[in-house]
């Protein structure tokens, strides 16, 4: 009995450890800086050795955990979507095309001191590079792209020479792939034209040689934006959508089936695009601006958490209490007794900006006034307060710079509406009333 006692009062005193060394991390910002809006990617292959990159066309490496950051590559006419790193040496880098569409795929076998452009050895010009993955030292898949045409890309001879496979008839745009090995694989994206375009999720058993549809979204004009794997039962799914009640979908069977569940107690209209899982009780959403929200009961509450950072991409687990993200910044989940960084400044986010000339009060006709800081994709939709969008005014890329455009909103009854911006920078709006 004793000895039942005795392990009895350990397993409490462990279990009261590992609560305590749980819930005493919290989330702590990084000394990066970047050049754009945003990190757009990153990959960490170990807790101290990773990369990031971002829009403004700068590539960063940290060693010690993202307590230092050293500008490994720069070119200002990139714009860095996507990075993926098998070991410490051999990584591909993908870009959006940005107005430089020959340029799309870098590549290093020296941990990134070298980057040499090999976007000459892909069969066909694509518009970006939004997801990749390497299931091994030769064999890495790319897809692409938010907006459309949407393709997926295998290597098995680090990129010298690709497949290419056209993935319009189950996809209209593909945002994420990843494979838990080299045949069972899974990329997200948008589903085909005369569907709804609502989020699309798909599979592989084969390589990527064929592709079927597991999971759809409700909702129209949706993406599903990154995929997660926490184990191999269990993987979760971000939609992307503008909506003040954000979803995702979680798998318990390997991604089999998936299970499309809400964040319950959101109320602030945003978009999800990032999602990871630290434990199946403890994770995050988090998108566009301050949209970031904490479940810490397997999703079915969840607490917005606006004093995080902003601007949420990809999520990063490396291992039972340690997690990372990208976003305006690199934030680390972390015991802060763990993390000691210098006091810096983060610098003010560089983004689009979207106003109605004049005044938000409109008739029935208004003038748009765009600003645009680099060449993007870039859509501008009219949306009613539930979420259903009414009109496309423009759909198409931009160069940089100042543009106006003329809104006939007579068809419109009276009543508040919300201008919806979709770029490379991800959505921002405004409410207008119209009389």
């Amino acid at each position: 009995m004793k000895v039942i006692q005795n392990y009895f009062f350990i397993s409490l005193m462990i279990f009261g450890f590992c609560t305590q060394q749980i819930f005493a991390q919290e989330w702590q910002t990084l000394n990066a800086s970047t050049l754009s809006w945003r990190f757009e990617d990153m990959q960490f292959i170990d807790a101290d050795v990773g990369w990031v990159v971002d829009g403004g066309g700068q590539i960063l490496k940290t060693t010690d955990g993202g307590q230092t950051w050293n500008q490994q590559y720069y070119n200002s006419n990139h714009y860095f979507r996507s990075v993926e790193f098998y070991n410490e040496q051999i990584g591909f880098a993908g870009t959006l095309a940005n107005g430089n569409p020959t340029t799309t795929l870098l590549k290093t076998i020296d941990g990134g001191e070298t980057w040499t452009d090999i976007s000459s050895t892909l069969p066909i010009n694509v518009p970006g590079i939004c997801g990749m993955h390497m299931t091994n030292e030769e064999t890495i898949f790319i897809t692409g792209v938010f907006y459309g045409s949407a393709y997926i890309m295998k290597s098995v001879n680090q990129g010298e020479t690709w497949t290419y496979t056209n993935m319009g008839s189950l996809c209209n745009a593909l945002v994420d792939i990843y494979f838990k090995d080299e045949n069972i694989g899974f990329a997200a994206g948008q589903s085909p034209q005369g569907t709804g375009l609502k989020g699309v999720l798909i599979r592989t058993v084969d390589g990527g040689n064929t592709w079927s549809t597991l999971a759809i979204s409700n909702g129209n004009d949706q993406r599903i934006w990154k995929i997660q794997e926490l184990d191999k039962d269990v993987m979760y799914a971000s939609v992307e959508a503008f909506t003040s009640t954000p979803e995702y979908f979680k798998s318990s069977d390997g991604g089999l089936t998936w299970q499309l569940n809400s964040v319950t107690s959101a109320g602030v209209s945003g978009t999800i695009q990032g999602v990871g899982f630290l434990s199946e009780n403890v994770g995050w959403v988090g998108g566009f601006g301050e949209f970031f929200y904490e479940t810490t009961n397997q999703g079915q509450t969840w607490e917005y958490k606006s004093t995080v950072g902003s601007s949420y991409n990809r999520f990063q687990r490396i291992n039972d209490t340690l997690m990372y993200t990208s976003g305006v910044n690199v934030y680390k989940y972390i015991d802060p007794a763990l993390l000691s960084i210098d006091e810096f400044d983060i610098p003010k986010p560089k983004g689009h900006s979207l106003v109605v000339k004049n005044s938000n009060v409109i008739n029935n006709s208004a003038t748009i006034k765009l600003n645009l800081i680099n060449n993007t994709f870039c859509e501008l939709s009219v949306y009613n307060n539930s979420g259903q969008r009414l009109q496309t005014l423009m759909s198409t890329m931009k160069e940089a710079g100042g543009y106006e455009i003329n809104w006939n909103s007579s068809t419109l009854t009276s009543g508040n509406y919300y201008l919806v911006l979709y770029t490379y920078h991800g959505y921002e709006s405004i409410k207008v009333l119209k009389k």
